[in-house]
């Protein structure tokens, strides 16, 4: 049976949100608030109980909530937060990304429900438009330029589909704030042909046109190209700390320690100097789109 990893990235926000609380927390005697307090408080003799739930491998029962609330003391922000982060975490079983466990690696899943919790998104691309601004027809012909060789036509079209669902996000009532940032390399590119990128272009017109959606360019007047595939993930509490992500062939690869947090914060504000304006980049992606529809 396949990993719910849907399920198992939420416990994680849970879990790391349920340490910072229990570490914010003081005892009466001013003492910082322990695991073994915790769990002397829920009446167990171990603090395994406890760390289950801090290393995200467990939610806590109603009863237990009730007293993790009283001995961390929460605040009215604190305890709404982390119960919204319960009832929507244990709703993940019926994730749409549950859908393609065992097709995928359980890395890219764990990032899908990641990115879908998450209240900024950037993403620095290079030579390929990012995975969220792909339209069919493009992400079908990246994929079978790539690995047309080792993927059925049927995995292809799933791998399709998982990009595309991926962009309801969008539609969300509360969206994310999206910045993107990719070369001029990707805009030239034909990938699919000339009519694939015509369309290609005018969805990411679209895209750029949202109040929500910031698109980048990096040119090729810049001094340095991008060089990473790079994704920064930003959540909504105080407390949670942010993550990033590297794509590669076989998933993705994540650091959170806030040293290598900070250095990749480096590298996409090196990218953002670089880049053109939003202004200036949806100049340039209109008058691409004028050549492929002229030639």
């Amino acid at each position: 049976m396949a990993l719910n990893t849907a399920a198992m990235a939420a416990r994680k926000r849970f879990g790391d949100a349920l340490q910072e609380a229990r570490k914010a927390a003081r005892l009466p005697t001013g003492e910082a608030v322990q695991q073994r307090d915790v769990a002397r408080a829920l009446g167990y003799k171990s603090y395994n109980r406890v760390s289950q739930m801090e290393r995200g491998l467990t939610w806590p029962k109603d009863d237990e909530w009730k007293i993790l609330v009283k001995v961390l003391t929460m605040d009215l922000a604190t305890r709404v937060r982390l119960e919204t982060m319960i009832t929507e975490g244990k709703a993940t079983a019926g994730a749409w990304w549950t859908e393609f466990e065992g097709e995928f690696p359980e890395s890219l899943l764990q990032f899908v429900a990641f990115e879908d919790a998450a209240q900024r998104i950037t993403t620095c691309a290079v030579n390929v438009l990012p995975a969220l601004l792909q339209t069919r027809n493009y992400a079908r012909s990246v994929t079978t330029g790539i690995a047309g060789s080792v993927l059925t036509a049927d995995a292809v079209e799933r791998s399709v589909e998982l990009r595309r669902n991926r962009r309801s996000i969008f539609t969300k009532a509360n969206p994310p704030a999206v910045e993107l940032i990719f070369s001029e390399a990707a805009l030239r590119q034909e990938a699919g042909g000339r009519q694939v990128m015509v369309e290609q272009l005018d969805s990411l017109i679209e895209d750029g046109s949202s109040r929500t959606v910031n698109l980048r360019v990096v040119p090729f007047s810049a001094p340095v190209p991008s060089m990473h595939i790079l994704h920064l993930l930003e959540f909504g509490g105080e407390d949670e700390k942010p993550l990033t992500a590297f794509d590669s062939m076989t998933g993705m690869t994540f650091q959170k320690r806030p040293k290598e947090v900070r250095e990749n914060r480096y590298y996409i504000e090196a990218m953002r100097k670089l880049a053109c304006s939003s202004v200036e980049s949806m100049a340039m992606i209109k008058s691409m789109r004028k050549e492929f529809a002229s030639a």
